[in-house]
């Protein structure tokens, strides 16, 4: 289960374009004149991943512009950025990466389509928990191959870290987890591929 609005930690439009959050208006616009170049879907390779992956990047270039560019509309994300960093940093009661995590195996879907369940004992006696169909959905990709998982984003490539804030399934108690695109931690439950 992933908490709602304001759980899941994602690049900020600033880090989108590239810019300092006290950048200038002309920084932002130099910013975005380069991310929508880098961008754009015609510059994408024509496989229909990476066609979906450069729209969805396109489309957050786009929009980190609209807000940016506009002084009120930059002032109101500027305090509602400010304001979910308070609280997710004020609600959450540790930060764990996907080396302090288990990973079960939930559903077998055929062939190399397996979700797992990445699990963290919590001091109540359940867990944290969050499954990679989960994180696939918020646009992380877990992979994995027979003796490692590890995170990826949709275009499989690295990106700032980023988190996610996962509740326990009986208590109030949240933990934050760390994406960290890259890091491979040794799994020994995987089935045979």
């Amino acid at each position: 289960m992933i908490l709602g609005d304001g759980s899941v930690q994602r690049e900020s439009h600033y880090e989108i374009l590239s810019v300092k959050e006290g950048a200038s208006y002309e920084e932002i616009r130099s910013g975005y004149r380069s991310a929508i170049l880098n961008s754009h879907p015609d510059k994408a390779h024509k496989t229909s991943d990476s066609s979906a992956a450069a729209d969805d990047k396109f489309l957050r270039v786009q929009k980190a512009w609209e807000i940016l560019s506009d002084s009120r509309s930059r002032v109101a994300y500027d305090n509602e950025l400010r304001a979910s960093r308070r609280q997710q940093n004020a609600s959450v009661s540790g930060d764990i990466d996907l080396t302090d995590v288990g990973v079960v195996v939930v559903e077998e879907r055929g062939g190399d389509d397996v979700v797992v369940e990445l699990c963290y004992d919590c001091r109540c006696g359940d867990c944290f928990s969050v499954d990679s169909s989960d994180l696939e959905r918020m646009g992380y990709k877990l992979s994995r191959d027979r003796d490692y998982v590890w995170f990826e984003d949709d275009e499989g490539a690295s990106r700032s870290a980023a988190s996610v804030v996962v509740p326990c399934g009986s208590c109030s108690l949240r933990v934050r987890l760390s994406i960290e695109t890259g890091l491979k931690v040794p799994f020994a439950g995987m089935p045979n591929v």
